[in-house]
């Protein structure tokens, strides 16, 4: 990918494929979990999406156990 060597699209796709194998989820089950559609899924793995919607970010995190909180960097 040309431009940025690491951005917000990129390391989400890590998170969420990281957190889906950990937890040997298939996208398919983590749909039916989140109400995130499995495409949808899929094409934030593969970086196809821009800019992530953040509640589906954070429904997804929330299937994992973990909270989408706001840090302010300094």
């Amino acid at each position: 990918m040309g431009g940025h060597p690491t951005n917000m699209r990129d390391d989400w796709a890590n998170i969420i494929q990281e957190l889906r194998k950990e937890a040997r989820v298939t996208r398919k089950q983590l749909a039916a979990q989140t109400g995130v559609g499995a495409r949808t899924i899929d094409n934030y793995e593969k970086r196809k999406i821009q800019e992530p919607s953040i509640y589906k970010i954070e429904a997804i995190l929330n299937a994992f156990g973990y909270d989408l909180e706001a840090i302010k960097r300094y």
